[in-house]
């Protein structure tokens, strides 16, 4: 399922308001990712460092095959907001600071921790976490968008394409945990590979 355009598709905000505007590049559809960047992550790791302001949250999941196997040795880039809902402080520009990369284990499986992330500052999206998928076996993809059922900025459109998705719904629900957000999000890799705006390739550009 390829992500939805507001706020999957739109490019990250760089210390402002508003978004860059950019033209679509294309990846092909590949049999395998063109570059192995997070080729030797772990499969648990942090974005956020523990200094970093915000709610603790931590995520685990499943990425499957497009056949429903667990999928070994695919890479995620995760990255998100402050909770400020910036992805950079303002003014400045570069790529998201609070990324990683991880690489699912032998059982299809990641974690990572963080801090919950704020919607962008002009609140007309929910908060969310992206994620990309790639491996030398996988092209490049979005995978969906990580998305909190407590969200009151969650449209209908997102709650109806999140329960389209069954189990693999997008929209999760948060729990606290020992003063942690914890949630799971699994993901289903796609055969094809997604289109990539300039702004939104810097995970597979390291």
């Amino acid at each position: 399922m390829r992500p939805q355009r507001a706020p999957t598709r739109r490019t990250f905000i760089l210390g402002t308001t508003s978004a860059l505007g950019a033209l679509a590049l294309e990846i092909p559809d590949l049999r395998a990712c063109p570059t192995l960047v997070g080729e030797h992550a772990p499969s648990t790791g942090r974005i956020a460092p523990p200094d970093e302001p915000g709610e603790p949250m931590r995520i685990t999941g499943t990425v499957l095959t497009a056949h429903g196997s667990p999928a070994a040795g695919v890479v995620l880039y995760v990255y998100h907001t402050d909770r400020h809902g910036l992805y950079v402080p303002r003014a400045s520009g570069g790529p998201p600071r609070l990324r990683n990369w991880l690489r699912t284990d032998a059982d299809g499986r990641y974690a990572y921790t963080t801090i919950r992330p704020a919607p962008y500052p002009e609140a007309r999206w929910a908060a969310h976490v992206h994620t990309q998928l790639w491996s030398p076996s996988v092209p490049a993809q979005w995978g969906t968008t990580l998305l909190f059922a407590d969200d009151p900025l969650l449209s209908d459109e997102e709650k109806r394409s999140s329960a389209a998705l069954g189990a693999l719904a997008n929209i999760r629900p948060l729990r606290r945990d020992h003063g942690i957000w914890t949630a799971t999000h699994d993901l289903q890799l796609k055969t094809t590979g997604d289109s990539f705006e300039p702004s939104t390739r810097h995970g597979l550009a390291g």
